[in-house]
């Protein structure tokens, strides 16, 4: 038997050892990914976060360090300190929800302590209760006990007369029934009385029971109160501990992002390329894409209920057509065949070159939305950071901006700060294009960061139709046209690259 649990205690000891080593490799490969989020990130504990952070800011670092002895105004060294910010960026969320999960614990610990102290309450209140219930009890039993035992005592007194010596002793007959009703009462009080004794003496020990068992919980309670109290001290301690150092992070994370602001706006004031600053607030762009996604299915709403009424409308036009045309005077078909062939083929020219014209108006076919700048500065995805989701046409201040095509305005607004700073598009315009592309979708375009904006939402606009005057309002380095093409649907997510449907 000893020989097979050792042998037991091997297997398990290897097969945890195996375990252990499996788990380190793939930490290792977490933590030896270049990319942002690195596969199995989301799924790693705190800790494992944190280290994996550190160790990353440690790296951009060193690696800013050996650029900065060159030159900080350069692409690399603005690219390298936006990683770090990114990183920044992911440590103040795990620091944001550690703070988060530990008011939570922090609630459900007073949840529990308040819990622990209105069952120490209530059981001091039942343990009272029985008490006092148990001392009368006592009281009954002990009177009851005593009864019985003068009763033990008188017959001991008595002697050991049995009830036949009783009867056979009787004078006569009605000695004899006087004795016998005697004996039956002093039977059925002798029997009343021992179950009575028996009947208190059990709800007796039942109380007394039941007030041991609330005793021992009331202890447990309270000790689990004292555990409580102390664990709910420590985390709120914990808890302020992380406060400061989210503060402390949070600090770090704003002078970063002001150093890569300023550097970007240096760099690109040399070359007039102005663009966006690369770290965006999230939660504000995605706080403005629900409000442009709400406005666009209210458009799409709008756009299939006018669809349905158009073709009713055009089936009952046809119908009346066809009936007018049938009950038309046949004598017609007499006219000569020089002027019906001439009549019909130009009804037949008109007739094409309406549908020409139709067609090609029907045709989706933007223009540049700054016709003063049709070079683009900054393109889709290439100004440096993750979600630079349309194209820049870096202009002067004031330069015309016009609806690249016809449609309605969904959005014509100003994004402010508490404080009347612009954010994020700053002045920007949306428009949703009466053209579906080749795909049949809508089309939607946004237009930021204007200086004045001279369209109002619900507005139809035909295309080069002026729109606004460019700017740098908002997340803004320099004035320039933001210029933005989204489809399927006006979702943030459904950004395209804005030169497939520019002029080439």
């Amino acid at each position: 038997m000893k020989r097979k649990n050792k042998a037991l205690v091997k297997v398990i000891s290897v097969l945890m050892t195996f375990c252990f080593v499996l788990s380190g490799l793939s930490y290792s490969t977490v933590l030896g990914a270049d990319n942002e989020y690195a596969d199995g990130y989301e799924s790693m504990s705190s800790a494992q976060k944190q280290a994996y952070l550190t160790q990353h800011l440690k790296e951009v670092e060193a690696k800013l360090s050996g650029l900065s002895r060159q030159s900080k105004e350069t692409e690399e060294y603005i690219k390298t300190l936006d990683q770090k910010i990114k990183y920044l960026q992911m440590e103040l969320s795990l620091a944001d929800e550690e703070i988060s999960n530990a008011k939570k614990r922090i609630t459900a610990l007073e949840n529990q302590y308040n819990s622990n102290e209105n069952q120490i309450k209530q059981l001091k209140t039942e343990i009272q209760e029985l008490t006092e219930q148990s001392k009368i009890l006592q009281k009954e039993f002990d009177e009851s006990y005593e009864q019985y035992a003068q009763r033990e005592r008188a017959l001991y007194i008595s002697g050991n007369m049995s009830t036949l010596t009783t009867l056979l002793t009787s004078k006569d007959i009605s000695t004899l029934f006087t004795r016998l009703e005697m004996i039956k009462r002093v039977a059925r009080s002798d029997k009343e009385l021992l179950e009575n004794l028996q009947n208190e003496g059990t709800e007796l020990m039942a109380t007394k029971q039941q007030l041991s068992t609330k005793e021992e919980k009331l202890t447990a309670n309270q000790q689990t109160l004292v555990i409580t109290e102390k664990e709910l001290s420590e985390t709120v301690t914990e808890l302020q501990g992380k406060q400061v150092d989210y503060e402390a992070k949070e600090v770090a994370y704003k002078q970063e992002k002001q150093e890569s602001d300023n550097l970007l706006k240096e760099l690109q004031a040399k070359t007039q390329a102005y663009s966006e600053y690369h770290n965006q607030d999230l939660a504000e762009l995605e706080e403005v894409n629900r409000e442009i996604e709400q406005a666009a299915e209210e458009f799409v709403k709008r756009m299939e209920e006018q669809n349905k009424t158009t073709t009713s409308k055009a089936t009952t036009t046809k119908k009346q057509t066809t009936t007018k045309a049938s009950t038309e005077n046949k004598d017609s078909s007499s006219e000569t065949a020089a002027s019906t062939t001439k009549s019909t083929t130009k009804k037949a020219t008109t007739k094409a070159t309406t549908q020409k014209t139709t067609a090609a108006s029907s045709k989706l076919s933007m223009t540049f939305p700054v016709p003063s700048q049709t070079k683009i500065t900054t393109g889709y995805g290439s100004a440096g950071y993750a979600g630079h989701t349309g194209v820049d046409f870096a202009c002067a201040t004031g330069s015309k901006v016009v609806a690249a095509e016809s449609g309605y305005v969904l959005i014509s607004k100003d994004l402010k700060n508490s404080n009347g700073s612009y954010r994020s598009y700053g002045r920007y315009i949306v428009i949703a294009h009466d053209k579906k592309n080749s795909k049949g979708n809508y089309v939607y375009t946004l237009y930021a960061h204007n200086s004045q904006r001279v369209v109002s939402e619900g507005e139809y606009v035909k295309k080069g139709q002026l729109i606004a005057y460019s700017g740098s309002t908002g997340n803004s380095t320099g004035p320039h046209c933001h210029f933005e093409v989204r489809t399927p649907s006006a979702s943030y997510n459904d950004c395209v690259d804005p030169t497939a449907y520019l002029p080439k």
